[in-house]
């Protein structure tokens, strides 16, 4: 089992809900049209993304996976629309951190959030299929359910609620679900720091049979978030989670 699973889901289950929509999936993890069609793609965690409403509309498959789908419909709406005013709020306290030549600006930012929120409510159904109520580091999936998986502003954005630990513990289980590659981006936090434990992380990941790469991604929302962490699974990785030590 994995060290201390139960307190990283409860951390993830605190953090905000977002809205990000295909295009910017896109530029975060450079994703292509063929790739896009290939998947199947995990998105954990989904938030309120539309991107798997998106993505299927072009064919493709899409899994979602958020511990706030354990929410009613209502609530989560409620949630999504509070944690994009608080998105706003926080930009437009800390205009130095954000990279407004990708942003546009905060008016630009709420208006493209609040439009992706639409559509992810309009698509949006815990059915177990396409939304999955579910929390890293413990996914109901086989392993290599998923071509590829996509891990979008929760691993390295809040150091005060996850710690190296839960960093190895997600990895490993994204890794074991995906046949392919897992894409995980930022490697910074909200406040635009570089991950410290980078180097030793990627060296812990080696051990497990998992190489890994970074790579630049077309998005910058807060200076020096161009790049992403692209892990893939070597036949020597366990099938199962490997125990974590505590650190």
């Amino acid at each position: 089992m994995v060290a201390g699973a139960a307190s990283v889901r409860q951390a993830i289950g605190s953090l905000v809900v977002t809205p990000r929509p295909l295009a910017e999936y896109r530029d975060m993890f450079r994703l292509t049209e063929a790739g896009l069609r290939a998947g199947p793609i995990l998105d954990c965690p989904g938030g309120a993304s539309p991107f798997g409403a998106q993505v299927r509309a072009r064919g493709g498959s899409v899994t979602s996976v958020d511990p706030a789908y354990r929410m009613s419909a209502e609530d989560l709406k409620r949630r999504v629309h509070q944690d994009i005013e608080h998105a706003a709020a926080w930009m437009r306290d800390h205009p130095d951190n954000f990279d407004w030549s990708y942003m546009g600006s905060p008016a630009a930012f709420t208006r493209s959030f609040r439009l992706a929120a639409e559509m992810f409510l309009m698509d949006y159904a815990p059915d177990d299929a396409r939304y999955v109520a579910a929390s890293l580091p413990r996914l109901p999936f086989e392993d290599g359910a998923f071509g590829l998986s996509l891990c979008s502003h929760l691993l390295f954005c809040y150091p005060e609620h996850l710690g190296y630990t839960a960093h190895l513990a997600c990895l490993l289980e994204l890794t074991r679900v995906t046949r392919h590659e897992v894409r995980v981006y930022p490697l910074v936090d909200t406040a635009g720091n570089p991950y410290a434990r980078m180097s030793e992380l990627r060296s812990e990941l080696a051990v497990h049979g998992i190489t890994t790469e970074v790579r630049r991604a077309h998005s910058q929302y807060v200076l020096g978030r161009d790049r992403m962490l692209v892990c893939r699974r070597g036949r020597t990785t366990r099938s199962r989670p490997a125990t974590v030590r505590k650190r």
